[in-house]
């Protein structure tokens, strides 16, 4: 773990900054619905595909949804549906995006609030959609202080690559050495790690477990709302 003061962090979306299960279990039954109409079968194989548990309501930790891009998630559907193209499965998915149930895991306008006087530049960096990304923020009026948006389709590539953390620091003028990345899954660890982050910070708010976590991460903490005073603590600012 470096030593070094970070200036920078790129957050995670989906299990990061929102309740995860809110949105991509209502998202997934939606889909799976408009794929599979009246086919229980097929609807639980696609579940299971995705790594969705329809029982529970669950998903598993590294699952396509959790970790993979959009695109992946779709070409993984489309495989188990000849009759329906990948751009029939991705039109599919887009519509069931609207009026998801979201739910941020902290008072996020003034969750930045504090790390921009803190001195941070601020990203977020997701394997959904860009639009979907700046919608959700602004929709709890939380784009405004961020620095810097991309997600799978934004021309970075996607986690666990580090594209995206690359174009932030780029965007920002933050050295990799002195960027925090934050996420619920190793696929953003793995990406801080390819972009040499100075520090890797798992949180435990997504489908992974401490344990799933804790080799990948320079530290694993509750939840985002543990950050600030863990750069402090370690004098980090």
């Amino acid at each position: 773990m470096s030593s070094t003061r970070i200036t920078g962090i790129i957050f995670d979306k989906d299990g990061t900054l929102f309740s995860f299960s809110d949105v991509w279990g209502t998202w997934c039954e939606r889909v799976l619905l408009e794929l599979a109409p009246g086919d229980p079968g097929l609807q639980a194989r696609l579940a299971d595909e995705a790594g969705y548990n329809l029982a529970s309501k669950e998903f598993r930790a590294g699952s396509p949804v959790v970790n993979a891009s959009a695109d992946e998630t779709t070409a993984l559907w489309t495989a188990l549906l000849p009759g329906k193209s990948f751009a029939d499965v991705e039109a599919a998915g887009l519509r069931c995006l609207t009026d998801l149930p979201l739910t941020p895991l902290a008072d996020l306008p003034l969750y930045f609030a504090d790390l921009r006087q803190a001195g941070m530049k601020l990203g977020v960096a997701t394997n959904d959609y860009e639009s979907v990304a700046r919608d959700q923020l602004c929709s709890v009026n939380a784009e405004a202080a961020v620095d810097f948006i991309c997600g799978f389709d934004s021309g970075f590539g996607y986690k666990p690559d580090s594209g995206m953390i690359d174009a932030f620091c780029r965007h920002t003028g933050c050295a990799a050495e002195n960027v925090a990345m934050v996420g619920d899954s190793t696929h953003d660890l793995h990406a801080g790690l390819a972009a040499g982050v100075g520090l890797k910070i798992g949180v435990l708010t997504g489908p992974a477990s401490a344990a799933e976590l804790q080799d990948h991460a320079d530290v694993v903490l509750d939840d985002i709302s543990g950050l600030l005073p863990f750069l402090r603590n370690g004098i980090l600012l």
